[in-house]
């Protein structure tokens, strides 16, 4: 099956793209993630001036990535000459552009656009920085942001959005009626990696970005209410690791999506490997990703209509495990415990319900049933 998509008024063989990062952070490594397979690339973050590269910036804690980054070390100048040496073949560069006003933001705009970007995505947040605060402190100034963009190039525009942005409606609605194409979310978090507590020092000498799989979940939630909220396109981002993660923002609204950490910690062959496996499971289902689309998101319902249900716990075959114990440890109404013999049972009239033993029973004994 094709595992084409439209997106940003293009057709992309697939719908995975290289979020902008340091795994894009030149002409070299962005020819990487087209070689494996990536239907877009999105450069690293293009400003008039290079950031300043610190050292150590990148942090590994806890299963946990952080970073103290703000956008590409190459000036604009240098950028001229990273993107006339990319062979994009029949993948498509989207370059991420940030300015400290909108006419600069414009007008790096326009330049890349001249270089031969195929479209933009406009970089307005990040955990750490100057555009950490700034919109988020004055939100009426993003649609004439966006729109100083929009009616300076000729391309499509997407607006990168961190999670508090992506949960403001007034925010979002002001994002499409500057004419905004897409909204890619969501940026990292601002985060801190922990603290030596035997010598009183923070594992990091500042706050910075925290991203990779933890974040998955923030992030699908925020795909399905943008997915409801906007006619803007949706690339999602965060935590997506495997096609199963690619196939779950589809199926919640996402038109695309992009791999950030993931290539850092595995590699750029990680980008081949979810693309292949992506086109082995439509193939196995006999389906496309325009079938998937949105196919989970239209059995989200509202809390408010969750339906009042009277379950109880019930182990479906005897429990022989003695050394386990999880779903006891969890249940706090004893709805679990052990009998005589030493085995857990299920209580049902202690039992509330609430399906957290049934969640981490490693051998799926347990299921909730009618009282």
């Amino acid at each position: 099956m094709s595992l084409s998509v439209q997106f940003l008024g293009m057709t992309l063989k697939n719908p995975v793209i290289v979020a902008a990062g340091p795994w894009s952070c030149d002409a070299a490594a962005i020819q990487k993630s087209i070689d494996a397979g990536a239907a877009a690339v999105v450069t690293e973050t293009i400003t008039l001036e290079a950031s300043t590269r610190v050292c150590p910036r990148l942090y590994q804690h806890g299963g946990s990535l952080f970073n103290t980054m703000l956008y590409s070390t190459i000036d604009l100048e240098q950028w001229e000459q990273e993107i006339k040496r990319i062979d994009k073949r029949d993948s498509i560069l989207i370059c991420s552009v940030w300015g400290a006003t909108e006419s600069e933001t414009a007008y790096i705009a326009k330049k890349v656009e001249r270089l031969g970007a195929d479209a933009i995505e406009l970089s307005i947040s990040a955990p750490i920085g100057t555009r950490s605060t700034r919109f988020g402190r004055f939100q009426e100034q993003i649609g004439g942001y966006v729109r100083a963009v929009v009616e300076a190039v000729d391309l499509p525009v997407m607006v990168k959005l961190s999670y508090d942005a992506s949960a403001n409606v007034p925010f979002v609605n002001a994002v499409e009626e500057a004419g905004a194409q897409a909204i890619s979310a969501i940026d990292s978090l601002k985060g801190l990696a922990g603290v030596d507590i035997e010598h009183g020092t923070p594992l990091m000498p500042t706050c910075g970005g925290y991203s990779g799989a933890n974040l998955r979940p923030v992030s699908l939630a925020t795909t399905a209410t943008l997915a409801q909220l906007t006619r803007c396109e949706i690339c999602g981002i965060g935590g997506i690791e495997s096609y199963e993660h690619v196939l779950e923002y589809v199926m919640l609204g996402a038109n695309a999506v992009q791999l950030a950490s993931t290539v850092l910690l595995s590699g750029y062959e990680r980008i081949a490997q979810i693309v292949s496996d992506l086109r082995a499971w439509t193939d196995s289902h006999n389906t496309t990703l325009a079938a998937q689309h949105g196919r989970a998101l239209q059995k989200l319902i509202p809390f408010e209509d969750i339906p009042a249900q009277q379950l109880t716990c019930a182990f479906q075959s005897p429990c022989p495990r003695t050394d386990c114990g999880l779903c006891a440890a969890s249940c706090l109404g004893g709805g679990i415990r052990l009998d005589g013999d030493g085995r857990y049972t299920a209580n049902p009239d202690d039992c509330t319900g609430c399906g957290l033993c049934a969640a981490r029973c490693p051998e799926q004994r347990i299921r909730l049933t009618w009282r």
